[in-house]
């Protein structure tokens, strides 16, 4: 199905919300989760107590009440049991709790509320027009209005000058509910919970059309966009059919091969991804058998992987040092030539992307700002794994509401998947047996690697 400029495609199961977002030909360009098991902290705001001050690491561990600890840097000044307001920039990852910082912020659509700190930024975004000039002589009234710090996001591009003065208003109201909630609060504390999956991409990404699979959630959106995104009115639609989201627009196979370690390219070249704890390995095989073609095929071969690479890397959330080990090219001048156009393959990725450099080796590095964890790290969970018990329970509920016909539904699965339908998706189970008016049997089966479900009379 085509996408025109490209689509937010948002799907709705119990337990699990899935975000697709395709460029104009239809190919999946990012992929994010969010699992009612590994709830989402990113963006939240804390009243957290100091449960140890680590001068050697120049920051200190906080206790937020709902988990493990997370790291606060810049903590002089700071002692055991104080209560400190803080949010949090980065979720939990590879055994480290979540980054914190005690400048919280509060971003809307347009604009982002900046109360520690003062003056006004643009995103870059904005470039240097028309516009770039007009929100320029606005600003004085928007600082008027919150009497503090702001950053002008990329979206007030397509924002009036009322609208802007408007969210400003929201932001500033926000903030003096925030400060008032943590002055009545004991620490630990929750201040302000982190935005939804589906409100934070509506603020914070662009795309054209918004498809929606879930009614309630479609009306929310309509709400919040209604409320405080005008720009994005008349973009929202329903997703109706019979057929399910991702498989109408032709993206199901990519989003459940997502995590696949071996990614063949048209014209014989493949790529080979390696996450491991320190950094993520990707290897460039030119398919070639071997044979040393000359530096000018080399490098044409290495430009061609090169926006798959980028995909690739945006898609799956990979983050901290990325090394890629590209076909080697012996001269000075092609490995120049093929730098300048790394440096723009990672442009349009919404995460900062370092491109750093080539090693003497050929080896290619960079670095991408961490977020929330990468999808092999919610999608598998261990190394070994091939799926997370949990990621497989999901699949196995929407599995269970397409199912038709007499009888009961039944789901045979590996005790594993069992013992997470039964635990931390037990709600969402709940919640199918609701929308299907019975409850689903759920019978455990050893030799099953995953699940399968069915109708099967009594």
């Amino acid at each position: 199905m085509s996408t025109g400029q490209g689509a937010i495609l948002v799907e709705v199961s119990p337990g699990e919300t899935r975000v697709a977002i395709v460029d104009g030909d239809g190919q999946l360009r990012e992929l994010l989760i969010e699992r009612i098991d590994r709830p989402e902290r990113e963006g939240g705001i804390h009243l957290g107590r100091v449960t140890r001050v680590e001068p050697s690491l120049n920051g200190a561990f906080v206790t937020l009440g709902d988990g493990e600890d997370g790291f606060l840097s810049r903590a002089k000044g700071l002692h055991e049991g104080q209560s400190v307001l803080v949010q949090v920039t980065r979720e939990a990852s590879g055994g480290k709790g979540p980054a914190l910082t005690d400048r919280p912020s509060i971003v809307g659509r347009y604009l982002a509320l900046t109360p520690s700190r003062s003056g006004i930024t643009f995103s870059a975004r904005l470039g240097n027009g028309r516009r770039r000039a007009e929100l320029e002589s606005l600003s004085g009234r928007l600082q008027d209005v919150v009497g503090a710090g702001l950053a002008i996001r990329g979206a007030a591009a397509d924002a009036s000058d009322d609208e802007m003065v408007a969210e400003a208003e929201r932001l500033r109201d926000e903030w003096t509910i925030i400060q008032e909630v943590a002055n009545k609060e004991k620490a630990p504390a929750v201040v302000k919970a982190p935005p939804g999956l589906v409100a934070r991409v509506l603020r914070d990404r662009e795309g054209g059309q918004t498809i929606i699979d879930d009614p309630r959630a479609f009306r929310g959106a309509e709400t919040l966009v209604r409320e405080s995104m005008p720009d994005r009115r008349g973009n929202l639609h329903r997703h109706s059919e019979q057929a399910p989201l991702f498989e109408a627009y032709g993206i199901a196979e990519d989003v459940d091969g997502v995590c696949d370690r071996v990614i063949r390219l048209p014209g014989g070249a493949r790529l080979t991804i390696d996450p491991v704890e320190a950094l993520t390995a990707i290897d460039v095989d030119s398919g070639a058998g071997g044979r040393r073609s000359s530096d000018d095929a080399i490098l044409k071969t290495n430009l061609k992987v090169l926006p798959e690479i980028a995909r690739q890397v945006r898609l799956r959330n990979l983050s901290g040092l990325i090394v890629v080990d590209f076909i080697s090219m012996r001269k000075k001048a092609t490995r120049a030539q093929f730098m300048q156009t790394a440096r723009r393959a990672f442009r349009e990725d919404p995460m900062q992307v370092d491109v750093m450099g080539m090693t003497s080796a050929g080896l290619l590095e960079l670095t991408r700002r961490r977020g929330a964890p990468p999808l092999h790290d919610l999608l598998r969970g261990p190394p070994t794994a091939a799926i997370a018990p949990a990621t497989a329970a999901c699949a196995l509920l929407r599995a269970v509401l397409r199912l038709t016909g007499p009888g009961q539904p039944v789901a045979r699965a590996n005790p594993a998947i069992i013992a997470a339908l039964e635990g931390p998706l037990a709600a969402a189970r709940g919640e199918i047996d609701r929308r299907m008016g019975q409850s689903v049997l759920l019978r455990p089966d050893t030799a099953l690697p995953d699940w399968q479900v069915s109708m099967e009379k009594n």
